[in-house]
């Protein structure tokens, strides 16, 4: 079984701004903010030495998933733990 670390808290506002774990961060004109969200949960992967979890709140489409990132940025959906 492999360590777990917190769920990640993300929100998403717009395509430029967002919150991780209640931290501003923004993308850089003409990026996504999916990427630079990524990006960071996959380096909090890369100094935990194993996948991190996140839940991803979106208010641009009112949604939220549950991923699962890799050291190596890859990510996969987790199941829905409110069915």
């Amino acid at each position: 079984m492999q360590p777990t670390s917190p769920a990640a808290e993300v929100r998403v506002f717009s395509y430029h701004a967002g919150l991780i774990d209640g931290v501003p961060v923004t993308a850089p004109p003409f990026g996504n903010i999916q990427d630079v969200v990524i990006g960071i949960l996959q380096q909090r992967a890369q100094q935990l030495g194993f996948p991190t979890p996140a839940v991803i709140t979106d208010d641009r489409y009112g949604g939220a998933v549950r991923l699962l990132i890799h050291p190596d940025g890859s990510t996969e959906p987790l199941p829905d733990t409110d069915r």
